[in-house]
């Protein structure tokens, strides 16, 4: 019940104080909004790029984009048993899906021995004579009934492990080439064991039956790890089969072995790649350490690894961009801070007259800063996420357009970063809970009657150390020279966060060296307009403003903070889309360029064109479609040539390469962009 009680103090007190309190929730849910919204934005941009490149990569390897492929290829190292390959087995098929922790969709297993050549039956004995009808190999693949159709005839059934024959299941292409049927009987030998002519047969030989012919239900499907025409050559049997009849009669059977897993990615977030990447990594370590060059050949982990990485150096960038920005707002948030404990420093004397400690005074502080707090992430984190839909639409300064909406969603990242900013904006305001706390009721009404100290960072010098960091901000920026925004280096601003961090120091550092000089200033004035102003009311405000022109500090350095700022952000945004614009037409050279290929003169003569051939053109060069055709087309108000071609200077014994670029003299200055200092 006290907790209650104290509680109900608390909000008693914040009511008391309305007009403030409200300013203090406005202020914190725009630092919470501010916080939030950078990786709100970047998350989402970054996860847009992610399920673009592995939209790209399916569209090009025909797989989902949460694939996994786990390999083991005896070509690039060796054979191995089939007791060698059932640990590693276990491992991938029962535990790694468990481990990844991601909704599985799909897996299966591959698995084959090295080719054998295939003979009739009627032909065994002239193996080592003939041509094969082909290249074979044993295989299994886990649920692939499933995937195919019948063409003709039936399933493989389960051969024992002294079977005579074994049957097959082949692919229809394979079928249509050999001319295999359905019953019939064939021998496979092992690649390099056939008998010399006349010879015995070694036990490297099966008798084999195909049982049926199969084709892809749908060669598209995300089942088809390889694509179905690369496993043609393939005689499909039943796992059984495979364990306890070929394996036994062979030595090193197992010639490559594949584990495919799909996972449902959708739910993966910034917060939570870190973890799966290292699950990943365990699994992958694992399984190698079961069996040597067992190798995840196919993943999204590349594409993760880079979506993480840009996302934190996005991240990064843009907070130190919006430091400015931040700051002021936690400055406001202070401020507001600041005359609400101004408004109650007699109460606070009063309380502590009556032998309330330094501790309960904050306690009670305290406690208003966590429900405005509380208040300030419920309302803070929904605007935080419309400010980060609202920056996907941007497309340049104050320039909204209709893009595909963000995939935006409240990350435990933002939450985390939001509520640091709400704790350090709590601690921040306690600032002035704590000097008020000290306070007794002498000292109280000396602060009432005249302004007894300087704020701490004039004592401290801060202004000062902010106007030093400035220049020197300033000096290594003229050191470095002009950025080369329309050149061949990167001319990237945003790699360079000096160039904004210098500028908004200089507008922190003067705006808070107006401020210590802003008493002086006031002094200096109701000096002279009690000497020179006739007017009462004149010499009393500047007279006023000279005794407590502490109280106006804060309220003046806001003010002239937000207009710098203000001022400095959209010239900033302003140059840099001028620049972006600027970039664009020194690449291409104008608003449009058109590649053209051109003709030889002799396939147009021999098309009966209408359009003329070049002046001096006879049987070399080649014929482009006249200036005068381009001007007909809507907009076009003027048009060019330009040819560029590559040119080899030699002076002397130096030589160099260079471009050579051919106009039309006349029409060119028409059409080509120009700026002044191009030619200075």
């Amino acid at each position: 019940m006290r907790s209650f009680a104290v509680v109900a103090v608390a909000l008693k007190r914040l009511w008391s104080n309305k007009g403030l309190t409200f300013c203090s929730v406005f202020g914190l849910t725009m630092a919470v909004a501010l916080i939030s919204c950078i990786p709100l934005y970047t998350d989402a941009a970054n996860l847009t790029v992610l399920e673009q490149e592995l939209e790209q990569a399916q569209e090009t390897r025909n797989r989902p984009p949460f694939a996994f492929m786990y390999r083991y290829i005896g070509a690039w190292n060796e054979p191995i048993e089939l007791e060698e390959y059932r640990a590693v087995n276990d491992y991938l098929t029962q535990y790694a899906p468990g481990i990844i922790d991601l909704p599985v969709t799909l897996t299966t297993r591959y698995i084959k021995t090295d080719d054998f050549s295939l003979f009739p039956a009627s032909e065994a004995v002239y193996a080592g004579l003939r041509q094969p009808l082909g290249w074979v190999n044993f295989a299994y693949i886990e649920g692939l009934n499933d995937h195919v159709t019948l063409y003709e005839g039936t399933f493989p059934t389960i051969a024992a492990a002294d079977a005579e024959r074994i049957e097959v299941l082949v692919s229809r292409p394979f079928a249509d080439e050999t001319g295999l049927q359905v019953g019939e009987d064939f021998v496979v030998f092992m690649r390099g064991s056939q008998a010399e002519a006349g010879d015995a047969l070694r036990q490297s030989q099966f008798e084999v039956r195909v049982s049926g012919i199969w084709e892809p239900v749908d060669p598209e499907e995300p089942f088809w790890f390889y694509t179905p025409r690369s496993l043609e050559n393939g005689l499909m049997v039943p796992a059984e089969t495979f364990g306890q009849r070929i394996a036994p009669a062979m030595t090193d059977e197992v010639y490559a072995a594949i584990w495919y897993l799909v996972f449902d990615g959708e739910a993966v977030r910034t917060d939570d790649i870190p973890a799966l990447l290292a699950r990943i990594a365990q699994v992958s370590t694992h399984a190698a350490n079961l069996l040597n060059n067992v190798s995840l050949d196919i993943s999204p982990v590349a594409a993760m690894q880079n979506y993480q990485r840009t996302t934190y150096i996005m991240t990064i960038m843009l907070y130190v961009f919006s430091i400015p920005i931040l700051a002021l707002v936690l400055f406001f948030v202070g401020l507001i801070s600041g005359l609400v404990v101004a408004r109650q420093e007699g109460e606070i004397a009063i309380l502590k007259s009556r032998g309330a400690g330094v501790l309960q005074v904050l306690g009670i502080y305290t406690l208003e800063g966590v429900l405005i707090g509380l208040v300030a992430l419920a309302l803070g984190l929904p605007l935080g996420r419309q400010l980060a839909m609202l920056m996907g639409n941007t497309v340049s300064f104050l320039n909204l357009g209709m893009r595909e909406p963000l995939p935006v969603v409240i990350t435990p990242r933002a939450t985390r970063l939001a509520v640091a900013g709400v704790v350090v904006a709590v601690l921040a305001s306690l600032v002035p809970a704590l000097r008020a706390a000290q306070m007794s009721l002498v000292t109280y009404h000396q602060g009432r009657a005249r302004a007894t100290g300087r704020p701490a960072w004039q004592r401290f010098g801060l202004d000062f150390l902010l106007l030093a960091l400035a220049g020197y901000g300033y000096y290594v920026l003229q050191n470095r020279g002009t950025l080369n925004y329309l050149g061949a280096g990167t001319g990237d601003p945003f790699q360079d966060p000096l160039l904004f961090l210098a500028p908004a120091l200089t507008v922190f550092a003067v705006s808070m060296l107006l401020i210590r000089l802003f008493p002086l200033i006031m002094e200096g004035l109701a000096r002279l307009t009690g000497v020179l102003v006739q007017s009462v009311s004149v010499v009393l405000a500047f007279r006023q403003l000279a005794r407590v022109s502490r109280q106006y500090t804060g309220a003046l350095l806001l003010l002239i903070l937000t207009v710098s700022l203000a001022a400095f952000t959209a010239s900033m945004a302003r140059t840099l889309d001028q620049s972006l614009i600027d970039r664009m037409y020194y690449r291409h050279g104008a608003d449009y360029l058109l590649t053209e290929i051109g003709q030889p003169p002799e396939e147009e003569q021999q098309q009966e064109s209408d359009i003329p051939a070049l002046a001096g053109s006879e049987s070399e060069g080649w014929v482009f479609v006249p200036v005068s055709e381009h001007l007909k087309a809507d907009g076009v108000e003027a048009a060019t040539r330009v040819g560029v071609y590559k040119a080899r200077v030699t002076v002397g014994t130096e030589r160099g390469q260079g471009a050579l670029y051919g106009i039309d003299r006349l029409e060119f200055p028409k059409v080509a962009y120009f700026r002044r200092d191009f030619a200075s």
